[in-house]
């Protein structure tokens, strides 16, 4: 049995994607992996890339098979699949690569008594790094001699709510943990992998990062990820965005006063973007999207919110 269970979520239209994440995964120094591909209908299927794989890697991937439900519910099939003995549970989404000791020294962190490990990580033709951007290691007390690994002495819950700090293809979970914590599948469009941090920081406060960027973005290639302000799907995101923090207003109201006034202003900062984003296709373009205004306004003023995103 695997040690480290690898979730892939795969939705793409372009061939080579896939083939990049999983040669990042095979030039880990830390090979005891278990490779899961959750294939969620996309476009382009990934068994043509995974059969063209070495037999001895072929031997350590799976590949699942599922109707459409987004990334969050791909994921959580991912999740469903994994053998009780796997004892870390590592995400890499298709179009994001890691440096070759990724999970060695998440692996080793996690080792020191921690329940979630996350690590810096950029994009392509930024100079910074996501932990520079947010100050994070004024929050840590230092683990190792080098200053790489820390402990967050901060409430997780309200770091996530106050920095987004965490990204999902740079986290590892010790699955005996918090190997039980799912995606919200209401989340199709974004923010499912913010929920299911912030449900992960309910269940604990061990909680670990390196401030070494171990993780690359790639953007442009994941169709899930967000468009120009003025299109269509930048404005649905801000209504799953908004929806997102209407489901989390219940967590941060129970949380504390900070944790609740700072998800409001986020809300009503997802509102000010959809109507900036429809003003200016109105203004640029002389297209509105109307389809979209009446989920935005149940997501908006509704008194409850709805038990599915209206979109």
């Amino acid at each position: 049995m695997m040690d480290v269970a690898v979730i892939i979520p795969f939705y793409q239209a372009e061939t080579g994607i896939l083939t990049r994440s999983l040669d990042c995964i095979f030039r880990q120094t830390y090979q005891d992996v278990l490779v899961l591909v959750v294939d969620d209908e996309s476009p382009l299927p990934p068994a043509a890339e995974v059969e063209c794989r070495p037999e001895s890697e072929r031997a350590r991937i799976r590949i699942i098979s599922r109707k459409n439900g987004g990334p969050g519910s791909a994921r959580n099939a991912g999740l469903d699949c994994i053998a009780s003995e796997v004892r870390y549970i590592a995400f890499l989404d298709s179009d994001d690569v890691w440096t070759q000791d990724h999970l060695q020294y998440a692996i080793e962190a996690l080792g020191r008594g921690y329940e979630f490990y996350f690590a810096d990580y950029t994009w392509p033709s930024r100079s910074s790094t996501r932990l520079t951007q947010t100050h994070l290691t004024k929050f840590g007390r230092g683990l190792d001699a080098e200053g790489r690994l820390f402990a967050l002495d901060a409430d997780f819950f309200e770091i996530i709510l106050t920095s987004w700090p965490v990204h999902i293809s740079a986290t590892v979970i010790d699955a005996r943990d918090l190997g039980s914590v799912r995606f919200d599948e209401r989340l199709r469009l974004s923010s499912e992998d913010q929920m299911y941090f912030l449900q992960c920081a309910r269940k604990t406060s061990k909680v670990c990062f390196r401030n070494e960027v171990t993780m690359r973005l790639d953007d442009g290639l994941n169709i899930f990820r967000r468009q120009p302000v003025g299109t269509r799907g930048f404005s649905r995101s801000r209504i799953s965005n908004a929806y997102f923090h209407r489901l989390v207003q219940p967590l941060a109201d129970a949380r504390s006063d900070a944790a609740q006034t700072r998800n409001r202003d986020l809300f009503r900062t997802n509102v000010r973007d959809f109507v900036r984003s429809e003003v200016k296709s109105l203004i640029f373009k002389r297209r509105a999207h109307p389809s979209l205004y009446w989920p935005a306004c149940r997501v908006f003023f509704a008194r409850s919110v709805p038990e599915t995103c209206p979109l």
